[in-house]
C-alpha cells in the first residue's frame, strides 16, 4: 500500500476509549457529537451511544512520520454540556474530548470520574496543525478521579502532578510514549511501568490505557494491580489495535 494513501476510518476517544473499558470487563457507553454525514458503524462494544447530532462530523487529518504524529482538523463540532445528574446510572464517566466541546467548568462530585488532558489543552483552528498551549483549569471532587497525559501535555500545559493533585485529582498516569507510564498516588507513591514489547499501533494508547485502568479501578482493583493489569492490556493494544478483544461482562 502507498504509505501516503489516505484511509477514512472513525476514530477519536469513544471508539479508544470504550475498547480499553470493553477489554477490562467494563460495559461502556457514549455521549458524543457526530455528524449527519456519518458513514460508518460505530463498534458493538458500546452498548449504549446518545448523540448530539451536527451537520458535519468533526474530522482531521492524520499523518505519522518517524513516530512523529502530526494531527489537521478538517472541520470541528461542539459543544457538549456534561452534567453529573446525566450520568447516575453508570459506574463512572471518562470526560475525553477531542477539541474542547467539553466546558474547563464541569463539575463532578459524586460519580468517580477520568479525565484525558489532551482533548482540553489543544487549540482547534479548522486548517491548521493541531497544537497544545490551553491552561488546564479543571477541578475534581470526586472520591475517585483520575487524570492522563503524556510527558509533552503536561509540559505544554504548565501544569505538575501536584498541582494536578492540588486540584482534586487522586491518582495520575503520566506517559512517557514507548518507555510506558508512571502511576502517582495521593500519598505521595509513584510506580514506573515499562513495556514488554513494543507494537507499532500509535493511535488511541493514552485513551484505550486511562480507560482500562480506570475500568479496573472501578471493578475493585487496587490502584498498584490496576496499573500492572492495564500495562498487559496496554501491550495488547500497541500490538493489535482495535482487533483486541474485548471481555465483555
Amino acid at each position: 500500500m502507498n504509505k501516503n494513501q489516505l484511509i477514512e476510518r472513525p476514530g477519536g476517544s469513544p471508539i479508544y476509549s470504550g475498547l480499553g473499558v470493553a477489554t477490562a470487563g467494563g460495559l461502556a457507553g457514549a455521549y458524543i457529537t457526530i455528524g449527519e454525514d456519518f458513514r460508518f458503524e460505530l463498534p458493538s462494544y458500546l452498548t449504549y451511544v446518545e448523540k448530539v447530532s451536527f451537520s458535519k462530523t468533526m474530522r482531521f487529518t492524520l499523518i505519522i512520520e518517524d513516530h512523529r504524529r502530526k494531527l489537521i482538523l478538517r472541520f470541528k463540532n461542539g459543544p457538549l454540556i456534561v452534567e453529573e445528574e446525566k450520568f447516575n446510572k453508570w459506574d463512572g464517566v471518562i470526560l475525553n474530548p477531542v477539541c474542547n466541546e467539553i466546558p474547563m467548568s464541569t463539575k463532578f462530585y459524586k460519580i468517580p470520574v477520568a479525565v484525558d488532558i489532551q482533548g482540553f489543552i489543544r487549540n482547534c483552528e479548522e486548517g491548521r496543525e493541531i497544537s497544545y498551549s490551553k491552561k488546564f483549569e479543571l477541578e475534581m471532587n470526586s472520591d475517585i478521579s483520575i487524570f492522563h497525559a503524556n510527558k509533552e501535555e503536561l509540559v505544554q500545559s504548565d501544569i505538575s502532578v501536584q498541582r494536578l493533585m492540588d486540584k482534586g485529582f487522586k491518582e495520575i498516569l503520566i506517559s512517557d510514549d514507548f518507555n510506558g507510564f508512571t502511576l502517582y498516588v495521593k500519598d505521595g507513591q509513584s510506580l514506573k511501568l515499562r513495556p514488554s514489547v513494543k507494537g507499532n499501533n500509535e493511535v488511541g494508547n493514552g485513551d484505550f490505557l486511562l480507560a482500562s485502568y480506570f475500568t479496573l479501578r472501578l471493578n475493585g482493583e487496587d490502584p498498584i494491580s490496576a496499573s500492572k493489569m492495564a500495562l498487559k492490556l496496554s501491550d495488547e493494544f500497541s500490538i493489535l489495535g482495535l482487533n483486541v478483544l474485548p471481555r465483555l461482562s
